[in-house]
């Protein structure tokens, strides 16, 4: 067949087109899937580990992840370490970011914190980025590239022991079998964190028969702050408290002087309620009580437990060796470390009834309050309708009449249009007049421990109009956070996309990195700070002490002016007033309102409007007040005395790039009272509803507290023994106790008598009361009334009585 000459031209420009097209394809395809492989080729090898040991992580508190990292590339690298979490709440996922140099063929090992969740491999995900997690390319990483780790529930009772002996205080762990949860954790040197928010998640830490001065500076540092913002520490003694105490002698509560040997500690029988023999002479160590510093256990003159106030927290001593027998093995440990370690255990269980009776740490409330900008309010809807009504005349019969008189009324399909075009342009400008530049709020709780300094949490909300990418530097170091609701379920998933990046590089821990925010958008973050802020004090004396109330004065050593001062004492609201900084004022708390239900302390602070028209002015005071004291109430309801103030400041976030954000910040100040029921002359006075009972057995099949107008239990099928604890007063005689309750049937109630070692029915009246020589075989070793309450049935409703006392101190 003849092909024309054009034809044959056509179809050789074709052959060539399609060659030309194929060599490109091999090439591309040569050069992208080397490229490919080539970043697929891992240049890191990671090992990671979270918690301590177990890879358990208690729930909602601060837990410490090491990344140990290895660069087996030929070239030095220098990037973000990026740890990606799934939000709980269902929103975006976020992340913690730590810059790292890796020069080629090094091993570094890289300390984070992140949130106490349960971890999986669907829910976070390691990640390193070249230059940085913004602009950087991803590294392959070779090895698991993602955390897990199974949640302690927050009750937990987590105690950290770094001790010589790895069975130092196993005895612990029998307190699990008397209804108590403890998680005992030993600790190595190397795991100790080097920043105090590493150790957030014990309640108590044990240090015994270990020399201290091995560790760190920074390690020590992070002992001490962490027991500032309210942790134990327990010191072990013996022949090696001296290499033990070392570091910390200065927070001890007692002066070493050597050691001695002894053949009996009865106190500590006593307390452990079991026979505790030597069968040869048991070393301790011999010390004196420092200024301020109390013996919880003493024999003769000789301190065997003594506990002092360091910031928030306290410094427990233990004279003896804690690992050594036989008090290591002695079967009456358990009753006794039930006792020492009453305040944690409280503070852990509290925790978790307050959770079932109020909710998710009042997450709601304090969400919704973050939301709330005074500023922010949408446009009156009298305004809306007036601007609608004019919209709907000139649309309506000004135009028909301008049209019909122009005879030009064909134009209303064009004017009509551009008439609702300008009218929503207006509204909507005129709606966001007050919504034009971003805008933040803050609401702190600052917790004094009276000597001059407190600890600081913080909640922001930061308002971005036009959404977008912003950097935020917060105040002061810590570790910052979503604002997360506190039960955490496992079931996440990541989203795939990060809208906070918080870095915690070594001078920059409070950077956080807003992403792709959506327009006219909030984001909500909360901080901890590590370190104790200094602010001053709450001075108050007690002028007089009677079974009704309490009198005395307040006097404002802070370093601000506070308004709403409030007395909380006896579980009971009395507001002050306003008291500027160096000022004093007087309270009586005889005519203060007793607080019904325990959510009433914000409403009865700061009342909701009237109307619904009036500005909700107390949302916030009124919000921040009732988490704060959520987390304070005790198990049954009630909290420890305390004085609380406001105050608020006119601050800024600085950004980054330039700039602030302006800021406003809400402060709620609290000290708790540390009460002195021995008046001037002597006398012993506990009013009444000041020692709110614990529970010391609990047997029932069912039971939930609550806390209105007092305590009180609903029970089902079982027993309950609540111990009313009395203050630790030296040389107290008790010569009157009252007791005010609701008889009820169906409940059997029975008084612990500590002379005949025997429990005694107990009839309950409205009011009865207990003088002289019939009241004292119910005050056991003159520490506590024990009163146990049963019942057959599935559920009824038990008040738990109150009780006021009256003596003397033996001078």
């Amino acid at each position: 067949m003849n092909v024309s000459p054009n034809r044959k031209g056509y179809l050789q420009f074709k052959w060539l087109i399609g060659c030309m097209l194929l060599v490109l394809w091999l090439q591309g395809n040569l050069f992208f899937g080397g490229t490919a492989r080539a970043e697929d080729t891992p240049k890191i090898e990671i090992q990671s580990e979270i918690g301590f040991g177990a890879a358990n992580v208690k729930q909602s508190t601060w837990t410490p992840v090491k990344i140990t990292l290895h660069n087996k590339g030929n070239a030095d690298l220098s990037g973000d370490l990026v740890i990606q979490v799934a939000h709980p709440n269902g929103n975006k996922d976020f992340s913690y970011a730590k810059l790292v140099e890796l020069p080629k063929d090094s091993t570094k090992v890289i300390s984070m914190l992140i949130p106490g969740f349960p971890y999986s491999n669907v829910n976070n995900t390691i990640s390193f980025y070249e230059k940085s997690v913004k602009s950087g390319k991803k590294v392959a990483l070779d090895g698991k590239t993602n955390l897990e780790a199974f949640p302690i529930p927050k009750e937990t009772l987590q105690v950290g022991v770094l001790a010589r002996d790895v069975d130092t205080m196993n005895f612990l762990s029998l307190l699990n079998q008397s209804g108590k949860k403890l998680n005992l954790i030993h600790l190595k040197q190397t795991e100790m964190p080097l920043e105090a928010l590493g150790l957030d998640s014990f309640d108590v830490l044990v240090l015994n028969d270990f020399a201290s001065d091995t560790l760190t500076k920074d390690q020590v540092q992070a002992i001490q702050q962490w027991t500032q913002r309210g942790g134990a520490l327990i010191i072990g003694g013996g022949a090696g408290y001296s290499k033990t105490a070392a570091p910390f002698s200065s927070a001890s509560p007692v002066t070493y002087q050597g050691t001695q040997t002894v053949t009996d500690l009865s106190e500590l029988a006593k307390m452990g309620e079991k026979e505790l023999a030597f069968g040869s002479p048991f070393t301790i160590s011999k010390a004196a009580l420092v200024n301020g510093a109390e013996a919880i256990v003493s024999d003769q003159t000789i301190p065997i437990y003594a506990r002092s106030s360091y910031g928030n927290g306290h410094v427990d001593y233990v004279a003896y060796d804690l690992s050594l027998n036989p008090l290591a093995s002695w079967n009456g440990n358990t009753r006794l470390w039930e006792q020492l370690l009453a305040g944690p255990i409280e503070r852990a269980n509290a925790y978790n009834l307050n959770q079932a009776r109020y909710g998710g740490d009042s997450f709601w409330e304090m969400n919704e309050a973050l939301d709330y900008y005074p500023s922010l309010q949408p446009p009156k809807l009298a305004q809306l309708a007036l601007v609608l009504l004019v919209y709907a005349v000139i649309v309506g019969p000004i135009l028909y009449f301008i049209l019909r008189r122009l005879d030009r009324r064909e134009w209303a399909w064009y004017i009509i249009p551009l008439v609702a075009i300008v009218t929503s342009f207006g509204i909507f400008q005129f709606g966001a007049t007050n919504r034009a530049s971003s805008m933040a709020q803050s609401f702190s709780t600052l917790t004094l421990n009276g000597s001059g300094s407190g600890i600081k949490q913080s909640m922001i909300s930061v308002f971005l109009p036009k959404g977008g990418d912003l950097e935020l530097k917060l105040p002061d170091k810590g570790a910052a956070s979503p604002f997360l609701q506190s039960e955490v379920y496992p079931n996440l998933q990541l989203s795939g996309r990060s809208e906070f990046v918080f870095r915690q590089d070594q001078d920059s821990s409070s950077l956080v990195g807003l992403q792709d925010i959506a327009y006219s958008s909030i984001a909500k973050i909360a901080k901890n700070d590590e370190q104790p802020v200094a602010f001053g004090k709450l001075d108050y004396t007690i002028t007089d002490l009677s079974v009704n109330g309490v009198k005395g004065e307040v006097t404002n050593h802070t370093t601000k002016d506070l308004t709403n001062v409030a007395i909380l004492v006896n579980q009971s609201y009395l507001n002050v007033g306003d008291l500027k900084a160096g000022a004093a004022v007087s309270f009586n708390t005889a005519g203060s309102v007793t607080v019904s239900n325990g959510k009433n302390y914000g409403q009865l602070a700061f009342p909701y409007p009237i109307t619904s028209k009036m500005l909700d002015n107390g949302r916030h005071q009124r919000a921040l007040l009732n988490t704060f004291m959520q987390r304070n109430f005790k198990v049954a309801g009630g909290f420890t005395p305390m004085i609380i103030g406001w105050f608020r400041d006119q601050t800024s976030l600085p950004i980054t790039s330039s700039g602030s954000v302006p800021t406003e910040q809400l402060t709620l100040v609290s000290q708790e009272m540390k009460l002195n029921y021995v008046t001037s002359d002597g006398r012993i006075v506990i009013p009444s509803k000041a020692i709110v009972p614990t529970l010391a057995d609990n047997h029932l099949k069912m039971s939930a507290l609550q806390f209105r107008d007092g305590p009180f239990m609903q029970m089902g099928g079982g027993d309950v023994t609540l111990v009313y604890t009395l203050p630790p007063l030296s040389g107290a005689n008790y010569q009157k106790m009252e007791m005010t309750g609701d008889p009820n049937p169906e409940v059997t109630l029975e008084l612990w008598n500590a002379q005949t070692n025997a429990w005694e029915p107990l009839a309950m009246k409205a009011s009865q009361s207990w003088e002289g020589d019939k009241l004292q075989p119910y005050i056991t070793e003159g520490k506590s009334i024990r009163m146990k309450a049963t019942t057959i049935l599935n559920n009824t409703m038990f008040r738990m009585p109150s009780v006021s006392l009256e003596g003397s101190v033996k001078r």
